[in-house]
């Protein structure tokens, strides 16, 4: 590797800990005017404000913008030299009818540009799959002649891709992304650690940089997903619509480095954002009736999966939706019954606690709850403590059909 490849590298990854974040703002190549591309500059003021190591851009808003990337302590910019129509579905104005690609640049106008890198994706399992590694071969001698890091996005793409052959796709691409001289590689999470580790033990030493694909449902998705790649071995991410879309980019930003570069824990984070009352919402046409958040909480409490030992209930519903989720609302209609005092609310959660040497378990309260998660267990009071600010239920429920406001 050259020493200007060495050095633009070094400006994409920080060489103290080997970790990135790159947010990625290329969407209006691929999918129009999506929403946090439109005024691209205003959204990029705001993330440039959060401090990420870099971004990545089409070439010609690389062009336009490229007074937001000088300056001391100014993010590298990367630069995407090859264009899709691969992820423009049916929901989209002008739905692909087959996969097609093509370079939108070549290399030497992405150094003219001030790139520090270039991207560029390869597709594994469509028709064209040879043209497309041609192509990325040649990005390759490019990058080698004028000294640019070349970041590959391998990605299993075309109708032989199922879900049961998935991850060893994934495998496969980073394999071929690598063989072709990749210098960093920006790979789809496979959903979990343990199947994420093989994907960067194929990697053979490249850096390996998630990208974000999804729109996660909250902050706390984001930054877990970022924590578990992190452990499995991945030396950053590379997030967009979970940066660019956020309502506060600039501090979505720095709670994110603060995983990557800071090494904190998404507890310790959340636990500082909490502002009472913590209130879990339930959106009850969302909910499947799988009682997943059941089991998360009685094995958080218990340590059992056991529905029954939960502090919220699911009912089927006689209503239009099918199950209903019922949950602490924070009423106080416990607390103000209480002959003995035993029940006072949590000043930072919000949440009622109990001081087990009062109660006497008369069941007052749970006659009184117009929830009906109350309940008393062997002479002992359940009720909800919102997990000390993080419930799990909300963390585990996959349709967000409970969510938390007031929280994070």
């Amino acid at each position: 590797m050259g020493f200007g490849k060495i050095i633009r590298l070094n400006q994409i990854i920080d060489p103290s800990d080997g970790r990135s974040l790159v947010v990625a703002a290329d969407h209006g190549l691929m999918l129009g005017p999506i929403k946090g591309v439109i005024d691209l500059e205003v959204t990029l003021r705001k993330v440039i404000a959060g401090g990420p190591d870099a971004i990545l851009l089409s070439p010609g808003q690389a062009r336009r913008l490229h007074h937001l990337f000088t300056g001391k302590g100014a993010p590298a910019m990367l630069v995407r030299i090859d264009w899709t129509n691969a992820f423009r579905d049916k929901t989209y104005t002008l739905p692909a009818r087959s996969i097609q690609f093509n370079r939108v640049t070549t290399v030497k106008d992405a150094v003219k540009i001030g790139a520090s890198g270039v991207v560029t994706y390869l597709f594994l399992g469509f028709d064209r799959e040879e043209d497309h590694m041609a192509m990325v071969e040649e990005f390759s001698a490019e990058c080698e002649y004028w000294d640019m890091p070349l970041i590959v996005e391998p990605l299993p793409m075309g109708p032989r891709v199922t879900k049961a052959n998935y991850v060893d796709m994934v495998k496969m691409a980073v394999e071929k992304a690598v063989e072709l001289g990749a210098d960093a590689l920006k790979v789809p999470y496979t959903g979990d650690p343990y199947s994420f580790r093989d994907i960067v033990k194929v990697s053979s030493g490249v850096p390996v940089l998630v990208l974000g694909g999804y729109k996660a449902l909250s902050i706390r998705d984001s930054l877990e997903v970022i924590s578990e790649v992190l452990e499995s071995g991945a030396a950053g991410v590379v997030f967009g619509r979970n940066i660019v879309q956020d309502q506060n980019p600039d501090e979505a930003v720095r709670l994110m480095k603060r995983i990557i570069h800071g090494k904190e824990t998404v507890t310790d984070i959340l636990r500082e954002r909490i502002k009472p009352p913590v209130r879990i919402i339930v959106d009850a046409e969302k909910c499947s009736g799988c009682r997943v958040c059941e089991i998360a909480c009685s094995f958080t409490h218990e340590k059992v999966f056991d529905p029954s030992m939960a502090r919220l209930r699911i009912e089927n519903s006689s209503t239009g939706v099918l199950f209903t989720p019922y949950v602490c609302t924070l009423c106080y209609s416990c607390v103000n019954v209480c002959p003995q005092k035993a029940l006072k609310v949590n000043s930072k959660t919000g949440a009622v606690e109990v001081s087990p040497e009062l109660c006497q378990g008369c069941g007052i309260c749970v006659e009184t709850c117009p929830a009906g998660v109350l309940k008393l267990v062997n002479g002992r009071l359940f009720l909800c403590d919102l997990c000390n600010g993080l419930p799990e239920c909300v963390k585990w429920c996959s349709r967000n059909a409970l969510r938390v406001e007031g929280g994070w």
